[in-house]
């Protein structure tokens, strides 16, 4: 599996070898290919904006935006699963507001967009059911996984709360 990053940002110092360890775990967690590469990028508002309302029709920032490859354009050799476009200006204010650090909500952000890949979507009332409960299930392995215990909020109560906000 390969994360390609690009950090087009300056809110944020993003520890790339942390963030590729973290998205390759989640991959493989949720079966991607093994032959998968996902592309990862890092921006600031002004440039998810221009995304957002570019795909969307939504003139203002999100948090994460996600751009699936086509079957179309499969490579036997490499399985794009597509992009995944992070506002860190975004992720700074959202760990804030959920009283948790912004590298455990690039995590959230990462966990959402790379479970949009694999299909899941939350338009509907029992998507978001089945979208929140799988954000949630992958939360909870990388927070037991030793090298990422600095994700865990040491708390009972499951960290993705919000998917149903940011439609």
């Amino acid at each position: 599996m390969e994360v390609l990053i690009t950090d087009e940002q300056k809110a944020v110092n993003v520890n790339t070898d942390f963030i590729k360890d973290v998205a390759t775990e989640i991959m493989s967690f949720i079966k991607s290919p093994d032959n998968s590469q996902l592309s990862l990028v890092f921006c600031d508002d002004d440039a998810i904006k221009e995304l957002n309302n570019e795909y969307r029709g939504k003139n203002q920032p999100t948090d994460v935006l996600s751009f699936p490859i086509e079957l179309e354009n499969f490579v036997p050799e490499i399985r794009m699963l597509g992009d995944i476009v992070i506002s860190t200006d975004t992720a700074l204010k959202q760990a804030k507001d959920y009283n948790h650090s912004v590298e455990t909500e690039m995590v959230i952000l990462l966990i959402h967009g790379l479970l949009h890949l694999s299909g899941y979507d939350h338009i509907k009332e029992d998507e978001c059911k089945e979208m929140r409960a799988k954000e949630n299930e992958v939360l909870k392995h990388i927070c037991g996984i030793e090298r990422f215990s600095s994700l865990s909020n040491n708390s009972s109560e499951p960290l993705i709360e919000r998917v149903s906000e940011s439609v």
